[in-house]
């Protein structure tokens, strides 16, 4: 009960007025004056209390706080319109040392061929370790201790993110979007017989407009696509920091820690596959809903996989607060699936201090869950982050 009020205490706190950003706006060229670093840090710390059940003992959930998390971020402007950027994760749930979490390059000027400034007009090109621009859902995503773009404390149950060397080229103009890029499919290019041969492909259409100075409205469709005899690509198990919600679900006689705990996907590996995302935002005044449609279907280990996602955002923003609610389901096709419900809110204290409450419930269904089919966990996590 204590904890539905606070639930409810939250809702009816009197959402910060800026709106959600997607890809990065481009890159100034007019005002450079030389090399500049700008360092940056992101840090955040949870307070837990969940509870969870199944039909098998499960480790007993203590109320208490995670590890803290922290970042370490390095942009640097190299020339007009190009500048690097550096990640590095300093303290993450999964890795104790520290290490570089990945790096690119964004080029919107080609200083050195002036020819080209009419086309570098519209186009961004990426190249780097970095997350293939895939889908929206990435954009509302924790990394880390980078949790300022994300409303609630968990990442989306099938959680689509990597870190993979390639190149992307975006092009913009006039609300239209597209995108086109090339990976390896993996975090690394593999080790004696495992070297992977094959690059793999994404995508990306959309539109973004404002309608008027009231209503915006963004609409994008994804594909990330995996060639038939890949060596094992990566799209939803790159996360090597670790999920929130600790523990969730682990078994009384499990060894170690599941630091993907509370997620469920495909996973990686797949040697053949095709996803696709659709994502809908709109923002009306100070209301924001964001919606997920993602489907694959891909053979990992000579196994056929068909996963799909849907999800349903919504949040108000008002002042330096904000309350909302997430729905989000991802299901095998073969009776199996994991239903999430998220409602919570946040205050930014200052633009670069947010504490969030989140209030969880998550429900697992199918065989495929083994042990934990028909189990659940829920509850409260506050979290408090800092990020410049």
């Amino acid at each position: 009960m204590k904890k539905i009020s606070l639930i409810f205490a939250v809702l009816f706190m009197a959402v910060i007025a800026s709106g959600q950003n997607f890809e990065q706006p481009k890159v100034s060229a007019e005002d450079f004056d030389g090399v500049e670093v700008k360092v940056g840090g992101d840090f955040a710390i949870q307070l837990q209390s969940l509870d969870h059940e199944a039909p098998v003992e499960l480790i007993d959930l203590k109320n208490n706080f995670n590890l803290p998390t922290a970042n370490l971020n390095l942009t640097t402007r190299l020339a007009p319109g190009i500048q690097l950027h550096i990640n590095n994760y300093l303290s993450s749930r999964h890795h104790n040392e520290t290490w570089v979490e990945g790096g690119y390059l964004t080029i919107d000027k080609l200083p050195f061929l002036p020819a080209s400034d009419g086309v570098m007009e519209y186009l961004t090109i990426k190249a780097g370790v970095m997350m293939p621009n895939y889908g929206d859902a990435h954009f509302y995503r924790s990394n880390n201790a980078a949790v300022l773009n994300n409303p609630f404390v968990g990442n989306w149950i099938m959680d689509a993110f990597t870190n993979n060397p390639g190149l992307e080229v975006m092009y913009r103009n006039k609300g239209f979007l597209a995108v086109l890029g090339t990976n390896n499919g993996r975090m690394n290019y593999g080790r004696g017989n495992d070297i992977g041969e094959d690059l793999v492909f994404n995508w990306k259409l959309g539109y973004d407009t404002d309608i008027n100075e009231d209503l915006r409205v963004r609409a994008t469709v994804s594909g990330y696509h995996v060639g038939e005899g890949h060596s094992g690509s990566y799209l939803w198990d790159g996360d090597r920091a670790g999920a929130r919600y600790y523990n969730v679900m682990q078994t009384a006689d499990a060894e170690g820690d599941n630091f993907r705990s509370g997620r469920w996907s495909p996973g990686s590996g797949q040697s053949e596959m095709n996803s696709y995302m659709a994502n809908l935002f709109v923002k009306f005044h100070g209301l924001e809903v964001f919606g997920i449609y993602e489907d694959m279907k891909g053979v990992k280990r000579d196994v056929d996989q068909h996963f799909t996602q849907t999800a349903l955002q919504a949040i108000y923003r008002f002042g330096s607060f904000y309350v909302g609610t997430r729905l989000n389901k991802v299901s095998d096709h073969n009776d199996s699936s994991v239903k999430r419900t998220n409602i919570g809110g946040g205050w930014y204290m200052v633009d670069n201090v947010l504490v969030k409450l989140d209030y969880v419930n998550q429900k697992y269904e199918g065989v495929a869950h083994g042990a934990i089919d028909g189990g659940k966990f829920d509850g409260l996590v506050i979290e408090a982050a800092i990020s410049f």
